[in-house]
Order: C-alpha cells, then structure tokens, then sequence
C-alpha cells in the first residue's frame, strides 16, 4: 500500500516554479473541472487532473463527450458524480483514487460571452497552476478574449488543506 510519501514522490514531477511549456500554443477552447492532486499543503509539487469539454466562446458544447455530462444540468460535470463514476474505481488514477472526491483542491472553468472564469480553491491560487489550467484548457487570447479567476473559499471547494 502507498503512504502519502510514496504519492508526494510521484508528484514530484512538478515543481512550483515550473511553468508550463507553449503557453501561447492554441488548444481548443473548453470548460469543464479539475483537481489538483498534492499531498503537500504548500503546493510545490502537484498534478492536474482535468476533465475537458470542448466548446465555443458561448459555451455551447461542441462534439460528443467520451465520459457522458452528469451534472444536473446535464450541461457540464459535477465534481462528486465524475469522482465516483471515473476515477475512484479506475486503477489508472492509483493511488489518489482511494480519496473521497473533495480531498484534493479543486475548481471549474466556465465560458460564456467570449469569457471564461476560472473558479478555484484559494490554497490553487498560484500563477503556475492558473497558467497551466489555461493552456489545459485552452484559455488564450487566441480563443477568448478575456479570462478571470474567482478565488472561492466556500466550503464546496474545500479541501484536506483547509481542514488540517
């Protein structure tokens, strides 16, 4: 079994300062959810685990999505029903998967109006997660013309940080 060193060590391919390559590359524009996998309450070392859906500026969804939308909505994910229906019974997201779905800090990207919002646990709010979170999902002025960020502190974004 895995301890918590065992995963900081397999996070460690991340560190705080890297920021991420071609940030100016053109990917397709997407809203969705993420986590940001770290067992290290400073953040140096993580990983991001997104799940992307493709979209115009508007936000109408463009294509079929290979994991169904299982919000209420049904427009987008919901961070609980995704962690319980793909990860937490997926041997290749071992050995985070063994966490209860608000474990790890989290947020969600919106597009709407030629904007996007980017709402994140504050403990995430670094420049280097935010800059990779745009080019994951491609958020650059080549596909949207304006980006904010929305630090929630609410406790649907806690996370094992804030209740240490």
């Amino acid at each position: 079994m895995k301890t918590n060193n065992d995963i900081l060590e397999n996070l460690r391919e991340r560190r705080e300062d890297e920021a991420p390559q071609n940030i100016n590359e053109t990917k397709e524009l997407c809203s969705g959810i993420f986590w940001i996998i770290t067992e290290d309450s400073k953040v140096s070392y993580y990983k991001l685990l997104a799940f992307e859906i493709p979209c115009d500026t508007y936000g109408n969804h463009l294509g079929m999505h290979r994991i169904p939308l299982n919000s209420k909505s049904g427009g987008t994910y919901n961070h609980k029903r995704l962690w319980e229906d793909e990860i937490k019974n997926n041997s290749r997201h071992k050995p985070y998967n063994k966490k209860a779905f608000d474990y790890y800090p989290r947020g969600r990207v919106e597009v709407a109006n030629n904007r996007a919002i980017i709402y994140l646990n504050p403990d995430i709010n670094r420049t280097n997660i935010i800059d990779e979170i745009k080019l994951k999902f491609g958020l650059s002025e080549h596909n949207i013309a304006d980006v904010h960020v929305i630090i929630d502190n609410s406790a649907h974004y806690q996370c094992w940080i804030d209740r240490a």
